[in-house]
């Protein structure tokens, strides 16, 4: 039996690391092939004060940060001649990433980001969103 995949709409997670622009340029090349669009998602995520008293503070710094953080990928992207959309959210990025990922067929990650903590072979949002997602995840090294 032959199955023939359709992507539509792929959801690529960015925060700037150059492992992230590299998951851009892997989902430049599908958005081409299928002619999908892509989803640009960058995650701010909440200062250590919301931790500590149970509310997100966000600042506007951090809300241009995250549009600058995705400045790199809409321009590889427009280079590339793909469509797409970007959106800057708030919250953790595995569960941002995977409530955005509704009505995508892919989503596109890199294996480490910018975070503090990292994972010796595969960065913790990565290895995540593969143990829960409802959806496949390509990671990019």
């Amino acid at each position: 039996m032959r199955h023939t995949t359709s992507l539509k709409r792929i959801l690529v997670g960015v925060d700037g690391s150059e492992n992230a622009l590299r998951a851009v340029h892997f989902a430049a090349v599908l958005a081409k092939r299928f002619d999908a669009v892509v989803m640009l998602v960058h995650v701010i995520t909440p200062s250590d004060h919301a931790v500590t008293s149970g509310k997100a503070t966000f600042t506007d710094k951090e809300t241009r940060v995250g549009g600058e953080r995705l400045k790199a990928a809409e321009k590889i992207l427009t280079d590339e001649g793909v469509v797409f959309r970007s959106q800057v959210e708030f919250g953790h990025p595995a569960e941002q990433l995977l409530m955005r990922s509704e009505g995508c067929e892919l989503m596109v990650v890199g294996t480490r980001g910018l975070g503090p903590f990292k994972e010796a072979l595969l960065g913790s949002i990565s290895h995540r969103l593969t143990q829960i997602s409802k959806v496949p995840v390509v990671i990019v090294p």
